[in-house]
């Protein structure tokens, strides 16, 4: 009987983003005929920890080790470094998985000390991400993950946008870094799709947007729109669903009371379900200053709702082809979203011819059970070497 390959995936916690959602979904479809998956967590936390497949054993470093009670720069850095290696090495891993630069910053020298082959994956515009995330010794960790990425035996980037700014970014071989688009769980979607006992306003035009609440998303600029479409253009039956949650929430209930959109704009918070509301609105709408995929817009073209996105780095523009699928708009520009939105409900017919395509365009390119059998092939080729 051939011997199963140990995959050892790894990420920060299991929070309710697209990333974890992405990894999730990988746990579940993985063939446990060819392969064995474990998980290495951070912290062991997050809404989707209760999703987790019962057979995958959890490692997190959080539940390991005790807080220290003394700390300097770089010494919970080592610890994980330390946690990590001594994870693969106990468990007999032959492949290490991880997933977001946070967790590349902890697998790329863990590996090195146990000579463990490794896939990194980059799920954001590595530049954005990095500038935006990381406000300390931001010199440090970028040569670190150019150590990192250098020294994997492949590097997956979420679409051909991010590939092309890693390789820019971290001076990377080209033919190191593949793009492996997010896979779309299909089966879930569709099944969500029909649950759930939400019924919104017919008499009202509504506008679904989701997101984790932070400046990257560019609800600001959502907001903005709303108020010129409300009390300038008269659109006073529009109605704007965000769902989320995060560190921005106390800025944007700011700003939608200054802005008088009290009734107009509903933060949602985290939904188990956001298909529901694809579901029940009119229209879903992308606002961010950058993504590396999108996932929640292919998740809605799934949904068979008229899509409005920005063109920002790197990701809805090779979903939507440009513009075949859905349109797309400039990144940080209010004006453009409202005029869009009003365009979405004085001609919803036009919007609508889209959807089909838009759903078949999902079908075709980022089904989860093809992009899963895809990274299996790469996980044997990788194991082998």
């Amino acid at each position: 009987m051939t011997k199963k390959i140990r995959i050892l995936f790894a990420i920060g916690s299991l929070g309710g983003g697209g990333a974890e959602r992405v990894l999730l979904d990988q746990l579940a479809r993985l063939d446990r005929d060819q392969f064995t998956p474990l998980l290495y967590l951070v912290s062991h936390s997050g809404s989707l920890l209760e999703e987790l497949p019962e057979d995958v054993p959890v490692y997190a470093f959080s539940s390991r080790n005790a807080t220290p009670r003394w700390n300097w720069p770089g010494r919970i850095h080592r610890q994980l470094v330390s946690d990590l290696a001594r994870v693969i090495q106990e468990q007999q891993v032959d492949l290490v998985f991880d997933h977001t630069f946070h967790m590349t910053l902890i697998a790329g020298p863990a590996t090195r000390k146990t000579k463990t082959p490794r896939l990194s994956l980059i799920v954001c515009d590595p530049e954005q991400d990095l500038t935006n995330s990381e406000s300390r010794f931001l010199f440090f960790k970028k040569r670190l993950l150019q150590q990192a990425y250098h020294s994997a035996d492949t590097v997956i980037a979420v679409s051909e946008g991010v590939r092309q700014a890693a390789i820019a970014y971290y001076d990377l071989d080209p033919a190191l870094v593949q793009t492996f688009y997010n896979p779309v769980n299909l089966e879930r979607i569709d099944a969500l799709y029909a649950q759930g006992d939400l019924r919104l306003d017919l008499d009202k035009f509504h506008v679904v947007s989701c997101g984790r609440l932070h400046p990257q998303k560019g609800f600001g600029y959502l907001l903005e729109a709303a108020e010129k479409l409300i009390y300038q253009n008269g659109l006073t039956d529009l109605r704007f669903h965000i769902l989320g949650e995060g560190p921005s929430r106390e800025e944007l209930q700011r700003q939608i009371k200054q802005r008088r959109l009290g009734e107009a704009v509903l933060l949602e918070g985290f939904q188990d379900n956001p298909f529901q509301y694809y579901r029940e609105a009119q229209l879903f709408c992308l606002p961010s200053l950058y993504e590396g995929f999108g996932l929640v817009l292919a998740e809605a073209m799934a949904c068979r709702i008229p899509v409005l996105s920005t063109d920002c780095p790197s990701g809805p523009a090779e979903i939507l082809e440009n513009g075949k699928y859905g349109r797309l708009v400039p990144p940080a520009n209010a004006d453009a979203l409202a005029d869009q939105i009003a365009d979405a409900v004085s001609d919803y017919e036009a919007w609508q011819t889209l959807v089909p395509a838009a759903r078949e365009r999902v079908e075709t390119m980022f089904d989860a059970g093809a992009v899963m059998r895809k990274f299996e092939s790469l996980f044997e080729r990788i194991a082998a070497k």
